[in-house]
């Protein structure tokens, strides 16, 4: 079957060394596309992949049961007990792992080259044929509800589970992965056999692979595992916030330090003007002891230990998010000084060399995506997942050279908007 290759190269420096990369953009005999890195340097093969659709599709009542299900999915298939399996991955140098968030499934894959028909066969165990036996739900069950015991003796997670619960106003987004110890309780065998069949799904998946493995045999392996998944044209991404909280929601808990945790309306990743709003967001408070934030709330007045914002897209919306914490009595003041400065980058903008100093990080720091097969394969899934487009690499350093001071000072106008911040106070204040 003829296939498309379109090879990208790109470069960036590492001890003073030029690194090229290339990447195909490949298509298996049953349609699924995927994109692969080949390199021969070490004898492993590497997936990122993903599937579309993650805890949002939870039902009411029974919120978890997707991360449930994407946890079931190493304890056990037709041809392995959950020891067994887990036996056979160490035996064979196999890793397999799943996770569930908010809009997606993601799974992680890495094999020794000579072990590769036996990991390629565990991978396809864990996604056509898991058991899902009543003993290991009930186990894992009980492991999630005491990691959700003691998320709730956790103030940061306490603050970032009520912002989600607050600034997503009636959203699927609002959802909390894990669900809760009711909603758990109410999950059934049925219920997890019915998240399996509506996530793990072909035309929901998202592949990127790294390694020693030619087109020929991905193209094989990537049918072999995903090739019989079944068809899902109901999930759609998250596509509009029509409704998001704004103002200042306290949540009194007994602790002399205070958690808040803050955020508005972002941009989708694939948005054009996303470079500008990222460089603008690590100027704000994305620089770490760079940014205003820092260097205003900490440095200038000890509100703070540490203070920060960043941009987080979904597949198809984003919002700006932030934290800090901060002893009671400071909480009024240090939410009064973000205000401020949410307010003097709109109003005056960025400097020259802020934006020089921002470029010279965006460009810099890519190679931290290029450390090893799995980084790399993760990297490929992540620019497909958000559509960023095949001459992504080609061309990002040129779309970091091309954003304009006057541009990232328009956009500021309208993307940074005090009147729109809400605030999440988990505390005492």
């Amino acid at each position: 079957m003829r296939f498309l290759i379109v090879s990208i190269v790109f470069f960036f420096f590492s001890a003073n060394k030029s690194i090229a990369i290339d990447f195909k953009s490949l298509k298996t005999d049953s349609g699924i596309k995927f994109w692969l890195v080949e390199d021969k340097s070490l004898p492993l093969i590497s997936l990122s992949f993903l599937f579309k659709g993650g805890s949002s599709l939870d039902p009411g009542g029974k919120e978890g049961v997707t991360n449930l299900m994407t946890s079931l999915l190493d304890e056990g298939s037709d041809n392995f007990s959950a020891s067994e399996f887990k036996l056979a991955m160490r035996e064979n140098g196999v890793k397999i792992s799943y996770s569930a968030s908010k809009e997606k499934i993601n799974g992680t894959f890495q094999v020794v080259k000579s072990q590769i028909q036996e990991g390629f066969w565990l991978l396809h165990e864990s996604l056509n044929k898991p058991l899902f036996q009543l003993d290991k739900i009930n186990e894992v069950k009980s492991q999630i509800e005491a990691s959700i015991k003691i998320d709730q003796s956790n103030i940061s997670t306490i603050a970032s589970d009520k912002f989600n619960d607050f600034f997503f106003i009636n959203n699927k987004l609002g959802k909390t992965v894990k669900g809760n110890l009711d909603s758990l309780s109410k999950i059934k065998r049925l219920d997890i056999l019915k998240s399996f069949e509506k996530s793990i799904t072909k035309n929901n998946l998202v592949i990127g692979i790294a390694g020693d493995i030619n087109s020929e045999l991905a193209k094989k392996y990537i049918d072999y595992v995903f090739g019989n998944l079944p068809i899902n044209n109901s999930i759609k991404p998250i596509s509009t916030l029509p409704d998001l909280r704004n103002g200042v929601e306290i949540f009194e808990i007994d602790t002399p330090q205070t958690t808040v945790v803050f955020g508005q309306r972002g941009l989708s990743r694939n948005n054009k003007d996303y470079f500008s709003a990222r460089i603008a967001n690590y100027i704000l408070g994305g620089g770490g002891f760079q940014s205003r934030l820092y260097k205003e709330i900490r440095e200038r007045n000890g509100l703070v230990y540490s203070i920060y914002s960043y941009l987080l897209p979904f597949e198809r919306i984003g919002i700006i998010i932030g934290g800090f914490q901060t002893r009671n009595e400071n909480v009024k003041n240090t939410i009064q000084k973000v205000r401020d400065e949410w307010i003097n980058i709109r109003v005056n903008g960025i400097s020259k060399k802020e934006l020089a100093n921002a470029k010279t990080y965006f460009k810099g720091s890519f190679s931290r995506n290029l450390t090893s097969t799995v980084s790399i394969a993760n990297l490929l899934m992540i620019v497909q997942y958000y559509d960023l487009g095949e001459d992504y690499f080609a061309n990002r350093d040129l779309i970091i050279d091309n954003v304009k001071l006057n541009h990232v000072n328009k956009l500021v106008k309208n993307l940074f908007d005090n009147d729109k911040l809400f605030f999440m106070v988990v505390g005492k204040p």
